[in-house]
């Protein structure tokens, strides 16, 4: 195993020091992060042969995700993930203003990902601790004060990274705020099961328990519909490659010849952590799980990735590079009366977990 080195990710930003945080469980299994933006940097899995690699897009140092194009690699997103029509909402009466970022469409009309200085960009706190099963964690603390990005309210923001002896990272996050506001976070991890990032994705048998999903315009925003995608090229109920049917088209949500960006609403929900979706690679035999207790699952195949940026061993991350699974909440909630709250108030906490369990079949 090639691990980052420490000394590639120590460096101070704004008075912050950076660091690079390594777990291991007892299969030999290696996860490493870094408290700028509380990112997922690597996970090392064997494959059948017992071949092992890193399976998260990413670089080798700092610098790569400071001046990256794509901004968001294996990073934690928030305030609110997704987008924020015209930036704005309404909240116990009040309106308010965010920045707007996103560069997408019609460009800075949009809010997203929570802003230009989102969580993915600040320096959390950041420690690692042994649980009572002995599996190596890594918690990471932020404070977001009242009007960051426009935001109402302070919030205080708890992430922790769990590796677990199931090779498998757990995400719990939990936040507690002193004003209502709202708040919506995921992990932006890109996958590759080859293991190998020369080779793209398109080949990967992804299977997603959804037969519904949430209905975008031609800029990614939510109508505020929920369509039923059963038997279109939007249905991954049975496993299929990416690439099957990637020519074919779907307002908002496929582009013909690129790809998917689509927010799945999950089938069956009922807060439980459950199946959402499965990835397999057969070359390897690498296939990976994702578990939530949310009602959403955003699917992304990379397909704005165009051999800009040069990641991990000097390999260039072109359109189907990798695959993001972020589970969240709907993109865009408070500004639709029928999605699910993202409201939290004073007093109330904000939990969700995910989990990516890696196998070999």
């Amino acid at each position: 195993m090639e691990l980052l080195k420490e000394e590639n990710f120590r460096r101070s930003i704004k008075g912050s020091e950076v660091k690079l945080f390594t777990l291991q469980n007892r299969h030999g299994c290696v996860a490493q992060f870094t408290n700028y933006g509380a990112r997922w940097l690597s996970m090392w899995t064997p494959d059948k042969n017992n071949r092992w690699a890193d399976v998260v897009l990413g670089f080798e140092n700092l610098d790569g995700y400071l001046d990256a194009k794509e901004k968001y690699y294996s990073a934690i997103v928030g305030r609110v993930c997704g987008r924020i029509n015209k930036g704005t909402f309404e909240l116990e009466g009040v309106k308010y203003e965010l920045t707007k970022n996103d560069i997408f469409g019609n460009p800075l009309k949009n809010h997203l990902h929570g802003g230009f200085n989102g969580f993915s960009f600040q320096v959390w706190d950041g420690t690692t601790l042994v649980n009572n099963r002995g599996e190596e964690v890594v918690a990471f603390k932020y404070l977001s004060k009242d009007g960051e990005e426009g935001y109402p309210g302070n919030i205080a923001v708890t992430v922790m990274y769990t590796l677990g002896n199931d090779n498998s990272i757990r995400i719990n996050y939990s936040a507690h705020a002193d004003k209502a506001t709202i708040v919506n976070l995921t992990n932006h991890a890109y996958f590759n099961l080859h293991g190998d990032m020369n080779k793209n994705v398109l080949d990967h048998f992804v299977c997603i328990r959804s037969e519904n999903s949430v209905e975008c315009d031609d800029e990614l925003i939510p109508t505020g519909n929920i369509i039923s995608i059963k038997d279109t090229a939007l249905d991954f109920t049975r496993p299929l490659t990416i690439g099957s049917r990637i020519g074919e088209s779907f307002p908002g949500q496929l582009f013909p010849g690129k790809g998917y960006v689509v927010s799945y609403v999950l089938n069956n929900y009922d807060s439980a952590l459950q199946l959402a979706a499965t990835v397999e690679e057969k070359e390897t035999g690498r296939m990976m799980e994702v578990y939530t207790d949310q009602q959403g699952i955003q699917f992304y195949n990379a397909w704005l990735f165009d051999g800009t940026d040069v990641g991990k061993g000097g390999q260039r991350y072109f359109s189907s590079s990798g695959l993001a699974l972020e589970a969240q909440g709907f993109p865009d909630a408070p500004n639709h009366y029928q999605f699910p709250s993202i409201e939290i108030l004073p007093g109330e906490e904000y939990k969700q977990t995910t989990v990516y369990r890696f196998l070999i079949r």
